[in-house]
C-alpha cells in the first residue's frame, strides 16, 4: 500500500510545524493501514509480496461479520501493517507508539524488529520505537506491522463470558514524540502524572501532584516542574513550582502540593464542575520540554453498609447501568462518538451511575462520565471462572495496574472492580478435593487483587460482582475480600419469582451488616418489536419488562 505523495507531504510539514510550536506531539495514524486475515508463514523475517493486503482505517475489528454467523467467528491471527515517515530531526527525540486497545495478544515491529508485546484486549499500551526508526531524510519510509491473536488462551481473561471477544485494533493508535527529558508515558502506558485531593471539604481542598520525568540523556539535569490549577473557564487560580535533579538515563519521581484552595466548585452528579491542572517541566534557559494536562474534580464519597452512598456528605441513590462497548455492524470498533453518545443517553434517562463491564474500555467513556456526571466503576475481565496458573495471576494483576494507573485522574471513578461471577462455572467435579481446591485459588487470587488495587488506590472502594449463589459465595469467602459486594439478581427472569429479588438483599443486610451491597445486574430482554396483552416471563416483550423492572423497584 503505496502512501500518496500529497499525504506524505501533508504529514510531513505538519509535524515540522509541530515540531516548532510544542514540546511534544502526540497525533493518531489511523488511516491508511493494511490488514491480512490469517498468519503469514515466517513474517515478519520473511517477506512475503504474495500476500493480499485489504486497505483499512482504524478502529478496525475482523468480526464486524462473522459474529452472526451459526458456524462461529474467526478467533486466530490477523496482521496489521502501515507505512509512515518522520523527519530526521526526530532522530534525538523520545518516540514511541501509542495503542488506546487491541485484542488481545499483540506484536508490534518497526521495520522488521520487535518493538514489544502486550497481553491483554482491554488496556491500553505503549512501546519506545524511536531506536528503531529510520532518520536518513524526511522521506524514507518506516513500516510498522502489528501481529494480533484474539484465540482462546487459557492464560489471559476473559476465559469465558456473554460477551464476543472481537478482534482487531478496535481503538485510535498514536504515533507520539517528545523530548529526551519528559512525562515517563512508558510505566503502563500511563501519562505519568496522579493527581490526588487528600483534602476536600465545602470550605477547603489541598492537591498533590506526583508524577516521573525520564530523563534519556546520558547525563544529569535540573529541571523546573510548574504546576497550575485552572478554573473551567481558565482562570489560574493556584500553581507551585519545584526544582528537581534528574538522575542520567532513569526516572526521577517527583510530588507538589497545592494545599488550601478555599470555596472549592465541588464536582457532583448535578454539577459536574472540572478545573483542569496543567503540569509542566522546564529547562534551566526556561524553555517547555513536555507537558500535561489533567482534569481535576473537588469532591468526596463514602458507601456506608446501612444507610447507603454519599456525595459530598450528601446521600445519593446510585441509579444507571452497565455497558458494552459493541455495536451492530461495527464489532467494538467504534468512533470516539458513539463511546460519548452512550453515556449522553445514560444522563438523559436520569441516571447518575455507570459499571463498565466487564472490562475497561476507550478513554472517550471516562472523558464523558468526568463532564455530565455519572459515577463509574470499572472493572478487569475474569468472568465466570479462573485458570490456577502463575502466569494467569500475573496478566490479572499486570491488567488491574494497567487499568488503574491508565485511568487514575478521572473523578468520576468510585470503584475499581476485578471478578464478575466468578464462581458460576467452577472447574471440576461438584465437592470434590479438586473444587475444594479451586475455590481456594479463586479466593486466593482475589485476596491478590484487592490487596494489590487498595496499595495502588486507597482512595476509591474495591468491588466484586457475584451471581445470586449466597452460599458458596459466602462459604468460599469471596463476600469477605472486597470493600464492596456486588449482586446480579435476575428473579422475574432466571428465577421465576419476582419476591425473592427483596428477600435476598434482605438476607445479605442481615448476614453482611457491615457490608456494603450493590445490585450489579438485573433485567429482562425486550425487543420493542414484541407485545402482548398477556405477558409473561421469557416472552421478551415490552409489556413483560415493564412489568419486571415495576416489581423490582417496589
Amino acid at each position: 500500500m503505496k502512501k500518496p505523495a500529497s499525504l506524505v507531504l501533508i504529514l510531513i510539514f505538519g509535524f515540522l510545524g509541530l515540531l516548532s510550536a510544542q514540546p511534544a506531539i502526540k497525533q493518531t495514524i489511523n488511516s491508511n493501514w493494511g490488514f491480512h486475515k490469517g498468519d503469514i508463514a515466517g513474517f515478519p523475517a520473511k517477506n512475503n509480496s504474495a500476500v493480499k493486503w485489504e486497505e483499512i482505517s482504524l478502529p478496525h475489528s475482523w468480526n464486524t461479520v462473522d459474529v452472526n454467523q451459526d458456524t462461529g467467528y474467526y478467533r486466530g491471527i490477523g496482521w496489521y501493517k502501515k507505512t509512515i515517515y518522520v523527519p530526521s530531526s526526530w532522530q534525538n527525540k523520545n518516540t514511541c507508539l501509542y495503542f488506546e486497545g487491541a485484542n488481545q495478544v499483540a506484536e508490534v515491529y518497526v521495520n522488521g524488529q520487535l518493538a514489544g508485546k502486550h497481553i491483554g484486549g482491554y488496556t491500553a499500551f505503549s512501546f519506545p520505537v524511536g531506536k528503531l526508526l529510520n532518520y536518513k531524510d524526511s522521506i524514507t519510509a518506516n513500516e510498522i506491522l502489528v501481529k494480533l491473536d484474539n484465540s482462546p488462551n487459557e492464560k489471559i481473561p476473559p476465559l469465558n463470558a456473554d460477551f464476543t471477544f472481537f478482534g482487531g485494533i478496535y481503538r485510535d493508535v498514536y504515533l507520539i514524540s517528545t523530548n529526551p527529558v519528559h512525562f515517563n508515558i512508558d510505566s503502563s502506558a500511563a501519562n505519568g502524572i496522579r493527581i490526588k485531593t487528600p483534602l476536600v471539604s465545602d470550605a477547603m481542598a489541598n492537591v498533590t501532584v506526583e508524577g516521573e520525568i525520564a530523563n534519556s540523556l546520558n547525563r544529569k539535569e535540573t529541571v523546573k516542574i510548574l504546576s497550575s490549577v485552572f478554573t473551567a473557564d481558565g482562570k489560574l487560580i493556584k500553581e507551585i513550582k519545584s526544582n528537581v535533579s534528574l538522575a542520567a538515563n532513569g526516572i526521577t519521581k517527583f510530588s507538589q502540593n497545592l494545599d488550601k484552595i478555599e470555596n472549592p466548585h465541588l464536582w457532583s452528579t448535578d454539577d459536574p464542575y472540572l478545573y483542569h491542572i496543567v503540569t509542566s517541566i522546564y529547562d534551566n534557559n526556561g524553555n517547555l520540554l513536555d507537558q500535561q494536562t489533567n482534569p481535576l474534580g473537588f469532591r468526596w464519597f463514602k458507601f456506608d453498609a446501612a444507610t447507603g452512598f454519599y456525595l459530598n456528605g450528601k446521600p445519593l441513590k446510585l441509579i444507571g447501568a452497565n455497558r458494552h462497548q459493541d455495536y451492530p455492524g461495527m464489532a467494538n470498533a467504534l468512533p470516539d462518538a458513539l463511546h460519548q453518545n452512550d453515556i449522553a443517553l445514560l444522563k438523559a434517562m436520569g441516571a447518575n451511575f455507570i459499571r463498565i463491564s466487564h472490562y475497561p474500555q476507550d478513554p472517550a467513556v471516562l472523558e464523558a462520565c468526568d463532564r455530565l456526571g455519572i459515577l463509574a466503576s470499572e472493572e478487569i475481565p475474569i468472568v465466570n471462572r479462573i485458570t490456577q496458573s502463575e502466569e494467569f495471576t500475573e496478566n490479572c494483576k499486570r491488567m488491574q495496574l494497567e487499568m488503574i494507573r491508565q485511568n487514575y485522574n478521572h473523578p468520576s471513578i468510585i470503584i475499581w472492580a476485578y471478578m464478575n461471577e466468578v464462581l458460576l462455572q467452577p472447574r471440576f467435579q461438584r465437592d470434590s478435593p479438586e473444587q475444594q481446591k479451586y475455590f481456594g485459588d479463586v479466593a486466593k487470587l482475589a485476596k491478590a487483587l484487592d490487596s494489590l488495587t487498595r496499595n495502588e488506590d486507597p482512595s476509591r472502594y474495591t468491588m466484586i460482582s457475584c451471581h445470586g449463589d449466597f452460599d458458596r459465595y459466602n462459604k468460599v469467602g469471596i463476600t469477605q475480600i472486597p470493600q464492596i459486594i456486588g449482586w446480579n439478581l435476575y428473579y422475574g427472569w432466571y428465577a421465576p419469582d419476582f419476591e425473592g429479588f427483596g428477600q435476598f438483599l434482605a438476607r445479605h443486610h442481615r448476614e453482611l451488616p457491615d457490608k456494603p451491597v450493590m445490585v450489579t445486574e438485573y433485567g429482562a430482554d425486550g425487543d420493542t418489536r414484541l407485545h402482548s396483552a398477556n405477558p409473561e416471563r421469557f416472552d421478551k416483550t415490552i409489556e413483560y419488562q415493564t412489568i419486571y423492572h415495576q416489581c423490582q423497584h417496589h
